[in-house]
């Protein structure tokens, strides 16, 4: 008799969670059923039509405008009630309507509920903006807190966000962590497979100048990713001659912002839009020529990504980061530079023009790369179900439907 669990996080499912299901399918205690639609207009993404691996439920999400938020329901809460499931993994983030309502509803079933997320709340504003409203967010926060202590589990996404959460007095033994990651077992492929390239054939393939120093943005072309400044500090990097060799930024992704980036930069010609890109041997190939990657807002899972490749990562401090700054080591892997845009160029004008530093710190990232594999997650992500199911159904509280 295997239990049944429905899984309702981002709304849709993002090209970087497909292994992650497919490995659920695989290998797995639990018979898990995603949930997903069309992804928000906010995220600047197309929705992945399958055929999928895994088991999944292509439903019709439907966006509601209140004032300056977009919030998404997805109408699939009778469904999951009435489906036979054991249990159900939710992100507890407000904008996901059905989310908020299942987790209550849930409990009254005699469901299993389990989050699935940072573990903390950071510090962001409306529609995944950077820009943060205090007093909406510490009511906001409150609620999920709230709400957060209806759950039988936790599953943070890294070891950190777990232990923020025990800070606000979450059962620890109900608190798990997964690293969360990408596929960088076929990312370790991909930079095998592209290590022995001409890097001057790259460069003359991708328009860049033969002696300059290339980084690289790999992320959404979204207000959070903050391309708007790293596009200005590449600008001040070369105005005014603060590296001894020109520096060249690459940005692969698309979003809503591509229009008003490539009008920002189109005196530049230091910059590269290549368009959105799948993570294969193309992006590969940008990060073998790069010497970092870099991004002024948010990190994300852009940090797994320049690792599985040998590049470290350089960001700014900044409070709305996401999880995944836990696995920058500043001085090892990559840097987290203090200041404002001025230090943030003076800093990547330091990398450009130390080829030891480069070497130095790209060793680093390729022995970093291997607590990030995406069979360990799969691996912790299911003891997570399966053992806090099981402490349920201990405690006489959760009858297992039959398969």
């Amino acid at each position: 008799m295997v239990a049944r669990v429905a899984i309702l996080h981002h709304g849709y499912i993002p090209h970087y969670r497909v292994r992650l299901y497919e490995l659920l399918a695989e290998r797995g205690r639990v018979e898990y059923t995603v949930f997903h639609g069309a992804p928000p207009s906010w995220v600047g993404v197309d929705e992945i039509t399958g055929p999928f691996a895994f088991r999944e439920r292509r439903v019709r999400n439907r966006e509601i405008r209140i004032g300056p938020s977009t919030l998404l329901y997805q109408p699939v809460i009778w469904e999951i009630l009435t489906g036979g499931y054991d249990g159900v993994v939710i992100a507890i983030e407000a904008k996901f309507i059905a989310n908020m309502l299942l987790a209550p509803l849930a409990k009254l079933r005699g469901m299993t509920v389990l989050f699935w997320g940072f573990g903390y709340h950071p510090a962001r504003g409306f529609n995944d903006s950077d820009k943060a409203h205090p007093w909406f967010l510490a009511g906001l926060n409150r609620f999920k807190n709230a709400l957060t202590r209806l759950g039988d589990g936790y599953i943070a996404y890294t070891g950190q966000g777990a232990a923020r959460l025990a800070e606000t007095g979450f059962p620890p033994d109900h608190t798990f962590y997964v690293q969360n990651t990408i596929d960088m077992q076929e990312q370790f492929r991909l930079h095998e497979q592209v290590v022995a390239d001409d890097p001057q054939e790259i460069r003359r393939s991708l328009g860049l100048r033969p002696d300059s120093v290339v980084l690289a943005s790999i992320s959404r072309l979204v207000q959070f990713k903050r391309i708007d400044q790293l596009i200005d500090v590449v600008q001040r990097i070369n105005r005014n001659r603060l590296a001894a060799r020109p520096v060249e930024l690459l940005i692969v992704g698309s979003g809503p912002l591509e229009a008003e980036l490539k009008a920002q930069a189109a005196d530049t010609p230091e910059i590269h839009f290549l368009g959105a890109l799948p993570p294969d041997e193309r992006v590969a190939r940008c990060l073998r020529v790069s010497v970092a990657a870099v991004v002024c807002g948010i990190v994300g899972l852009l940090a797994n990504h320049a690792l599985a490749h040998g590049r470290p990562v350089i960001t700014r401090e900044l409070d709305s980061h996401s999880p995944e700054l836990e696995y920058i080591e500043p001085g090892q892997n990559g840097l987290i530079v203090p200041g404002d845009l001025d230090a943030f160029a003076t800093e990547l004008a330091r990398v450009a023009d130390s080829p030891e530093w480069q070497k130095q710190l790209a060793e680093g990232a390729l022995r970093s790369r291997e607590a990030l594999r995406m069979e360990t997650m799969a691996e912790r992500f299911d003891n997570a179900v399966a053992t806090t199911l099981a402490r349920r159904r201990a405690r006489g509280r959760l009858q297992p439907n039959a398969s």
